[in-house]
C-alpha cells in the first residue's frame, strides 16, 4: 500500500509540474501574441486616419498578413508541442537537414525582411540524412528563427542584421543544428533557469525582449521531444541555440 502510495504521488507530482510548465509556458505565449496583434492594430489605425496610393496601402496589408501568420505559426507549433507531451514517442524518419533548413529560410523570408534581416543557411560538409520527426523539427526552427529575429532587432541598433540557420556534424556522430546570431542573454544557463521558473514567473526568459520568450521555450519543448533539448552552440563563430539530431542509418529520406 505504501508502495502504490508512492506511485501516485509520484504521478501527481509529474502531472502537477507539467501543467505548471504548460500554464507558464501560456502566460509567455499571450503575451507574445499580443505583438503581432498590436502591429496588426497600429496598421489598421493609420490606414484610417492616412489617405494612402494604391502601393502604400498593399505595404500595410502585407505587413498585417506577416504580423497574422507569426501569431498563428507561434499557436501551431505550440498545438504541436502539447501532442508531443501526449504521445510517448513520435514517428521518426530520415530528414534532409540541408533541406529542412532551406524551407525554413524560404517560409521565414518575409518575416525577416520586415526586421532588416537577412537569413542565410550554412551545411557544413556533406551531412547524411537525420532521423526526426519533420513537422515539429521545423516549427521548431521556425520559432527559434522568429524570436531570435525579434531578439535581435530590439537589442542592436544598426540598420541591418543577419541570422544563420546552420548545421554541422558534432564529435558524438550526431548532427548539431539550430539558429545562430549577435542575440545576448542566451546560454544553458539562462535555458536551465528558464525552465526552473516555469509555474513561478511570468516572463521566465527576462533577458530576452518581449515577445520573443514563447518561441524559443516552444522550440526548446519541440526538440526535447524528438531527441535533445536546445543548448548554447556555436557556428562559423556566430553564437546561437542548437540541438542534436542523431543520423539516420537509413538510406532513404524525405
Amino acid at each position: 500500500m505504501a508502495y502504490r502510495g508512492f506511485v501516485r504521488r509520484q504521478a501527481i507530482d509529474g502531472n502537477s509540474e507539467q501543467l505548471a510548465q504548460q500554464r507558464a509556458l501560456l502566460a509567455a505565449l499571450s503575451d507574445d501574441l499580443a505583438l503581432p496583434l498590436i502591429q496588426i492594430k497600429t496598421a489598421l489605425e493609420v490606414l484610417e486616419h492616412e489617405h494612402f496610393n494604391e502601393t502604400s496601402t498593399r505595404e500595410q496589408g502585407a505587413s498585417m498578413a506577416l504580423s497574422a501568420s507569426s501569431g498563428l505559426q507561434l499557436i501551431e507549433a505550440y498545438h504541436l508541442a502539447l501532442q508531443a507531451q501526449d504521445e510517448q514517442t513520435l514517428p521518426l524518419v530520415p530528414v534532409s537537414m540541408a533541406g529542412v533548413l532551406q524551407d525554413v529560410a524560404h517560409q521565414l523570408t518575409p518575416y525577416a525582411k520586415q526586421y532588416d534581416t537577412e537569413l542565410q543557411v550554412d551545411v557544413m560538409g556533406k551531412l547524411r540524412p537525420v532521423l526526426a520527426h519533420r513537422p515539429s523539427l521545423i516549427a521548431a526552427l521556425q520559432c527559434l528563427s522568429a524570436s531570435m529575429i525579434r531578439a535581435q532587432a530590439a537589442q542592436t541598433k544598426q540598420k541591418t542584421h543577419r541570422l544563420l540557420l546552420g548545421a554541422h556534424r558534432s564529435p558524438d556522430n550526431s548532427i548539431a543544428t539550430g539558429v545562430f546570431s549577435t542575440v545576448d542573454g542566451l546560454s544553458d544557463r539562462t535555458l536551465r533557469t528558464a525552465r526552473s521558473l516555469a509555474g513561478r514567473a511570468r516572463q521566465p526568459l527576462p533577458a530576452i525582449p518581449a515577445g520573443a520568450a514563447s518561441g524559443i521555450l516552444i522550440a526548446d519543448m519541440l526538440c526535447a521531444a524528438m531527441w535533445q533539448p536546445l543548448r548554447s552552440a556555436a557556428h562559423r563563430n556566430m553564437h546561437g541555440l542548437a540541438t542534436a539530431v542523431p543520423i539516420s542509418k537509413q538510406l532513404q529520406f524525405v
